[in-house]
């Protein structure tokens, strides 16, 4: 089977994550086209994967334009979304989309609607799902949820300022629950269920020493989830920290990290577990394995198709706290 010829829209930080897992994945994937503002990033992506620098380039439409590609990968800011998916979906071409896929939302449904229209495979850097403790997790969250026996979540995240220029603009990243606890809300709605309402708060003034910064410092979130549980998660990006869901049930409490460990306490016993596996390459090589029809698309743990509920749950929460805090419901 012949390798994927893959281009990437975008070689900056979150890249180098993906090069990373390309770098292992040789025999399946083959990187032949770089697309970045700045020509440097992308020459370095043409040498690191030994292609020769007229493939590199700074306007995806003339990438699309001149390379035969069988997929992409789409690895731009939040804020730089500007018509390169639909361009894939006219070609045909499966994308892989870092998350927050956008910040405007209108734009998301319309890329839904293109993608469903040319049943196109889409994944999307939602990584933390493809743990693999996270089968346990689900099944024994499941069984909790259909016997009523889960009352509340608890979860916190800490994240960090990543020190980038656009980070620090909200117009740019969305904030941080957008472009960084989005992948904590999305560990709440795959494990428990869809959000239908939110209602947050948020505050500034505790950073004071980054120039140029409206994003907020922390936020609250209340969470009403369909099947009737209730949540809190409070979230910050002024110091690094773990985060953690903390369901509370009938008999005991579970701990749920981001990357997949977990702490269950019941009476007369506590388990634990850890995950094995590398779930960020799991993620690439999930999609590269669908594109080459080696496994069915709906192993894609999160296509676009499902990402755009998340995404869709981070701006309602921005959208409550931008408001005074009123109750908002996702638009999807």
């Amino acid at each position: 089977m012949k390798k994927v010829r893959l281009g990437f829209i975008g070689c900056g930080g979150i890249a180098q994550f993906h090069f990373s897992h390309y770098d292992k994945m040789k025999d399946k994937a083959q990187i032949v086209a770089a697309c970045d503002l700045i020509p440097e990033r992308a020459k370095a992506c043409a040498e690191r994967f030994g292609f020769d620098e007229k493939h590199v380039y700074t306007d995806y439409k003339q990438m699309f334009e001149k390379e035969k590609l069988d997929a992409i990968h789409i690895c731009v800011q939040p804020g730089a979304h500007d018509g390169m998916e639909f361009i894939a979906i006219d070609k045909g071409i499966p994308f892989f989309c870092q998350k927050p896929m956008t910040l405007d939302l209108k734009y998301a449904k319309k890329v839904l609607a293109g993608v469903k229209k040319k049943k196109l495979i889409t994944a999307v850097g939602l990584q933390c799902r493809y743990a693999d403790t996270f089968d346990f997790i689900k099944s024994y969250v499941g069984a909790k949820i259909s016997r009523n026996e889960i009352a509340m979540l608890s979860a916190y995240r800490l994240g960090g300022f990543p020190m980038v220029w656009w980070w620090r603009r909200k117009e740019q990243s969305g904030g941080q629950v957008v472009e960084q606890t989005i992948h904590n809300y999305d560990l709440c709605r795959y494990l428990f269920g869809d959000i239908v309402q939110v209602q947050s708060a948020c505050r500034k003034g505790v950073i004071t020493d980054i120039p140029d910064n409206n994003v907020e410092d922390a936020s609250s979130t209340i969470m009403t989830f369909a099947n009737g549980i209730i949540g809190t998660f409070n979230t910050g990006c002024f110091g690094n920290g773990p985060g953690d869901i903390n369901v509370y049930t009938r008999k005991g409490k579970m701990s749920i990290g981001l990357g997949g460990n977990y702490r269950i306490e019941e009476p007369n016993q506590v388990f634990t577990g850890s995950p094995s596996n590398d779930y960020g390459f799991d993620c690439d090589q999930t999609f590269i394995d669908a594109v080459r029809g080696e496994i069915d698309a709906d192993e894609i743990l999160s296509p676009y198709s499902d990402a755009i509920k998340s995404l869709a749950l981070t701006l309602a929460i921005n959208e409550s706290m931008d408001n005074g805090g009123i109750p908002v419901k996702p638009a999807l």
